[in-house]
């Protein structure tokens, strides 16, 4: 499918680096600001991996568009269990380069901004878990990629 906004698949995008933590910690506040806006208004996207969000840059931040929209569910309520399969896609997408601290500090930041509670010491302990069990696969910039985990 082709998309007609500039930008880049992200996972690709991630393989680009930022350039100091400062830039990589905004991105991610951006990102997890942006997603759980997509879930307060009710749009689940069935297929939530790093390959089909389109990350643009924008000035000093970052624009974000769904990618294979015919996964794309609106006026869904997104409960728990789909919020779970959502994070365990992006998890098992999302190239290691974007460590533990990383995916943690997106988690809560998604949190910060939603009603919904969950026991979050356990939901990243299950994420992991399941995403051990699949392995982490994505799209570099020289073709598909896996990398284990640990």
């Amino acid at each position: 499918m082709e998309a007609s906004v500039k930008g880049q698949e992200l996972d690709r995008y991630l393989f680009r680096g930022f350039k100091d933590l400062k830039e990589k910690r905004l991105f991610i506040k951006a990102f997890a600001k942006w997603f759980s806006h997509l879930h307060k208004m009710d749009l689940y996207h069935r297929d939530m991996k790093t390959c089909n969000i389109l990350v643009s840059e924008k000035g000093a931040s970052w624009d974000f568009h769904l990618l294979d929209l015919e996964d794309v569910r609106l006026d869904e309520k997104v409960d728990e269990m789909k919020l779970f399969k959502n994070f365990l896609q992006l998890n098992a997408s999302t190239p290691k380069m974007i460590t533990r601290t990383d995916r943690c500090r997106f988690f809560r930041q998604y949190l910060s901004n939603r009603s919904i509670r969950v026991d979050e010491k356990q939901w990243i302990r299950k994420i992991l878990q399941e995403t051990q069990k699949r392995g982490i696969l994505f799209v570099a910039p020289w073709g598909v990629g896996e990398e284990k985990t640990n």
